[in-house]
């Protein structure tokens, strides 16, 4: 849009002072002309710079130490220029390959979101090149990764991740802090070990496994082993409160109970007492003398 108007204002003045040279008569044509001329000027001189940046402002291609906020701003024109420098949290993701203290082969991805100081936005541009991410910020990564891995063994990164990923961004803020880039937060998105490493990994975890089945087996057999204890114990008890229990009377009453429950109805003909097998009919004559 800024080429456009240029464009036109570039035209306007050309008409102008065609114009003026055309008809020689500056009084018809040196106002439309110095309109356009006054129009051109302040178009070069207004630039705009977008929320989420700062523009550097240039004279003659060195860094005159101001800065701009958002918004419009006047220059001077064909002296001045302005370099927009991006302070919103910016992401870089590079992996790297190293070793662990083990010497256990690691492959490595941290993502880190990362913002220029907008105070020091020329700086930036200044020392920079407005490369930060290729000049300080990946290099300073890929150095943690190897620096800060190199302190546990593999199977700590693993375990410990959360106290790898501080390590890592304590390396790098500490590194970047110089060249005003403030870090805002890492994260370790991605590890990758050996095969070799990833089966031992397996295999340990497949006998540990192992491990918790027996014990939990063997916990499982003692304590049916004591739930049969408990019951045998207790069917004891009972069989000694039962045999408490057990009385001459009452064996004569669950004799009779049994007796009635098999009689049919009919008499017997004997009766076993005191004086042996005895016919019915002389015990009955018996109880009749007396």
């Amino acid at each position: 849009m800024n080429l456009v108007l240029f464009i036109i204002f570039a035209v306007l003045a050309a008409i102008g002072g065609f114009r003026v040279f055309q008809t020689r008569r500056v009084t018809h044509g040196l106002p439309f002309f110095a309109a356009s001329l006054v129009f051109l000027f302040i178009f070069l001189s207004f630039v705009t710079v977008d929320a989420g940046y700062r523009g550097v402002v240039l004279r003659f291609g060195a860094v005159t130490g101001r800065t701009l906020e958002p918004g419009g701003h006047f220059i001077i024109p064909l002296v001045e220029t302005v370099e927009p420098i991006n302070v919103q949290v910016q992401i870089v993701k590079p992996d790297e390959q190293a070793a662990s203290h083990d010497l256990q082969v690691v492959h490595a991805q941290i993502t880190l979101g990362y913002r220029v100081d907008p105070a020091d936005a020329g700086y930036i541009y200044a020392a920079l090149n407005n490369d930060a991410q290729n000049r300080v910020i990946v290099p300073a990564i890929l150095e943690a990764i190897k620096a800060v891995m190199a302190r546990y063994d593999a199977e700590q990164l693993i375990s410990e991740r959360t106290a790898v990923r501080d390590g890592i961004e304590a390396f790098v803020t500490q590194r970047l802090m110089p060249h005003h880039i403030l870090v805002d937060a890492v994260s370790i998105t991605n590890l990758d070990f050996s095969q070799q490493f990833n089966e031992a990994i397996e295999e340990k975890v497949t006998a540990a496994q192992r491990v918790l089945t027996s014990q939990n087996n063997l916990q499982r057999i003692k304590i049916e082993a004591e739930q049969k204890v408990a019951a045998a114990e207790g069917e004891a008890k009972a069989l000694e409160v039962q045999k408490a229990q057990v009385t001459p009377e009452l064996i004569q009453l669950r004799t009779i109970e049994m007796m009635n429950a098999k009689w049919d109805g009919q008499l017997p003909s004997v009766v076993i007492g005191s004086g042996g097998v005895m016919p019915l009919l002389d015990v009955l004559k018996n109880v009749k003398q007396k």
